[in-house]
């Protein structure tokens, strides 16, 4: 190469590690933002119900009943057990709960803490596997990925999970490149597998069958046809084993809508669509065909979550998208892995892509920051969090709450509002849900299993006509709530119920 040609090239290796390290501060500065800026998610109010009630008299529960109501008209209150479900997720959250105190605000610095800590063990493990070029590019790209700074933001697990995900990535390719027959390095992701099985509330015994399609997978080439029967297997398999009928009409939309997240968080979302195509090695093989696998059996199993739950909630199928539309948040774990497999072929670059796809490239980066800025800034409306925010100083003992509202997630925001105004878990008030065809306003009338209820909040789908005797109530604070909720309080000349 002439001197004219190596300058070429090192001034264009220095001006593509700028790049990157831009957008690692930009995605970095991106997680701190939506840890600040984003109300915290339905699935952590939920999880932190279940630790600080644990906390106060040493048995995890859910107090106002279960999330998937019996009745798809309202709730009964009762107690709702963990039964050692989540134990590693519950067990991280009761120890920063324990060293710090038991709050919204100690929960988002546990999601940036997850979302900061998935960054560095991505950085100093592709750093150590491969090199310091290639470990800044996958940790820059990782930073922007749209569900991962949901997650910081909402305080999901799959931050952690992804932590997970690369560490067993790590030891697979450590195995892989070890001489003995039987590396130890293959427990770790056997041990790493259990627990994000805990993460999820799953049995122990799932690591046999992922086991057994991880093995499948290295004797199969995992091209189209073979990735779209796995995903309707374990569609099928998932539906049968929920009870639901294999000639449910939602199966087939269910399965395509599945395959189009696959594509937008996969394919484009982790910018695979640009990669090269240069020679496999057996590394580069076992992690691209176990990450296929991997993602045709989320794939299927997001699929059929989607039916079972338009089934358990007896809704449209596509009202369940738009309350569970973020369900392919799940695929975020294969990042690592499938990049990985991209990395370990002969004679790769990385992600410095061809100049015929830079184009590309800088488009589907300029539309994941337009996205992580819409998550940020348009942040999920607010409403139960504040609410029960407020309620946590003006309810007493002796005062129950109703919640008003024909959502799918009826129960989980019913519990945002139970984290939000009993953090300690130590208050003795009752929360019921009812829809809004429900006889709701008869049963509060006839002072019986309602007898007790002070605060109504409405989450509404058309206006609500308070019932006489009932105000509504403005407060401080009020104005960040979205337009959607409105909350009432009793106020009657007399006692409402005597």
């Amino acid at each position: 190469m002439s001197p004219k040609g190596s300058n070429l090239a090192r001034h264009r290796s220095v001006m593509e590690k700028k790049f990157w390290k831009s957008l690692l501060l930009t995605g970095i500065a991106m997680h701190f933002l939506a840890a600040f800026l984003m109300p915290l998610g339905l699935d952590a109010h939920v999880h932190a119900s279940y630790v600080s009630d644990g906390m106060d008299d040493g048995e995890a529960h859910l107090e106002w009943g279960e999330l998937r109501a019996d009745s798809q008209e309202g709730s009964t209150p009762k107690e709702v057990p963990a039964d050692g479900k989540w134990f590693a997720w519950h067990l991280i959250i009761e120890l920063w709960f324990t060293v710090f105190s038991i709050s919204a605000t100690t929960l988002h610095i546990l999601g940036l803490v997850g979302g900061l800590g998935c960054l560095a063990a991505i950085y100093l493990l592709t750093r150590e596997l491969f090199s310091e070029d290639y470990a800044l590019q996958l940790t820059a790209l990782a930073s922007i990925y749209p569900p991962l700074i949901r997650a910081t933001g909402r305080v999901y697990q799959e931050g952690f999970v992804l932590m997970l995900v690369a560490i067993s990535t790590y030891a697979i390719i450590k195995a892989l490149r070890d001489d003995k027959k039987f590396s130890m390095w293959w427990l770790v992701p056997i041990s790493a597998a259990l627990v994000i099985l805990s993460f999820k509330g799953m049995p122990m015994w799932y690591v046999l069958p992922a086991a057994f399609a991880l093995f499948i997978s290295t004797k199969l080439e995992m091209n189209q046809i073979q990735f779209t029967l796995v995903a309707l297997i374990v569609q099928l398999f998932v539906i049968t084993r929920n009870e639901i009928s294999m000639t449910n009409v939602d199966i087939v939309p269910a399965l395509l809508t599945a395959f189009i997240a696959y594509f937008l968080y996969v394919r484009c979302g982790m910018l695979l669509i640009c990669n090269s195509g240069a020679a496999t090695t057996t590394e580069s093989e076992y992690l691209t065909k176990g990450s296929k696998m991997i993602s045709a059996s989320l794939v299927g199993w997001i699929a059929a979550l989607w039916v079972t739950e338009a089934v358990t909630f007896g809704t449209d199928f596509f009202d369940i998208i738009r309350s569970f539309r973020h369900n392919g948040r799940y695929l975020s774990l294969l990042i690592v892995p499938m990049w990985y497999g991209v990395m370990a072929r002969k004679e790769n670059k990385g992600l410095n892509f061809e100049d015929n796809k830079k184009r590309v490239v800088l488009v589907l980066v300029g539309l994941l920051m337009a996205v992580n800025a819409s998550l940020i800034v348009l942040a999920e409306e607010r409403g139960t969090d504040v609410i029960g925010e407020y309620l946590e100083d003006e309810i007493s003992d002796d005062e129950d709450v109703l919640f008003i509202a024909n959502s799918p997630l009826s129960m989980h925001r019913l519990y945002s509002i139970k984290f939000s105004m009993d953090p300690n878990s130590d208050k003795e008030s009752m929360g019921f849900w009812r829809t809004n065809t429900s006889d709701w306003q008869v049963e509060l009338t006839d002072c019986d299993t309602l007898k007790n209820v002070n605060w109504i909040i409405n989450y509404p789908y058309t206006n609500l006509t308070a019932p006489e005797g009932w105000v509504e109530v403005k407060f401080e604070g009020y104005d960040r709530v979205s337009d959607n909720y409105h909350l009432y309080t009793w106020g009657g000349e007399n006692e409402r119920c005597t």
